[in-house]
């Protein structure tokens, strides 16, 4: 990952940080942007919700389906950031690594949403009104935020519902998981930037990144928290992979 020139414009800085938002709203295991702690990497607030539950199934957690058609919906609606990770989906082997990779991230966030309703976790609307009146304030005017929403096909009703589940995760992940206690040490963000400064030349001072730096490492923490934590919600849930 490049570390980030803190010396930045702020007009770059601003264009920057519009992008990160959308990259965190189309992308489930991220932190930041949408505001959320926890979500894996295949999770997009963009995809169509509303899908019939008939035709052949991916997988059936604890009872619940997950299709084809939605598993191959994800992979479609990632597709750019896919193919930006240097991800050739004409070549079939890697093809299917992705399916196999998108339905774990699938699995995980079926669980999770179980558990969540199981345990009365819910978003507000709100909440949820909220949320949607800041994604579509990253965007100039309203107008350009609607041409988004068309080009993607979905509506304001499916990016709301979308939301609503990003948020349920969200609260549910915050009761369950210890994430306040997570901190970075002088010495994990040292490391870091050692680490940093091997792989890039023209690093700037440790004094000007520290900060990001030790964002960085309370995310790989909040990262493997949340992992294991899924981990264990797994290991207690019925799971059958029919790819």
């Amino acid at each position: 990952m490049e570390i980030e020139n803190q010396k930045q414009s702020a007009a770059s800085a601003k264009k920057s940080s519009k992008k990160k938002f959308i990259a965190a709203v189309v992308a489930l295991l991220v932190l930041g942007g949408a505001g959320s702690y926890f979500l894996p990497d295949s999770f997009n607030i963009w995809s169509k919700l509303n899908i019939s539950m008939s035709g052949n199934a991916a997988a059936v957690v604890n009872g619940e389906k997950i299709l084809m058609e939605e598993l191959d919906s994800r992979i479609e609606q990632a597709k750019d950031i896919i193919q930006n990770q240097g991800v050739n989906l004409e070549d079939e082997k890697a093809l299917a690594e992705v399916k196999k990779q998108m339905l774990n991230d699938m699995i995980s966030e079926k669980i999770l949403l179980q558990n969540a309703e199981k345990g009365g976790f819910t978003a507000t609307s709100a909440e949820v009104q909220t949320a949607y009146d800041q994604l579509a304030a990253q965007f100039k005017k309203e107008e350009d935020f609607q041409k988004e929403l068309t080009a993607r096909k979905v509506t304001e009703k499916e990016v709301k519902e979308s939301l609503a589940k990003q948020m349920t995760l969200n609260k549910y992940i915050e009761q369950n998981v210890d994430l306040k206690s997570i901190g970075a040490t002088e010495e994990e963000i040292n490391t870091l930037y050692k680490n940093y400064s091997a792989q890039q030349k023209n690093m700037p001072e440790l004094g000007e990144i520290k900060n990001q730096l030790a964002d960085q490492v309370k995310q790989q923490k909040t990262r493997t928290m949340v992992f294991d934590f899924i981990e264990k919600l797994k290991t207690a849930a019925n799971i059958k992979i029919l790819l």
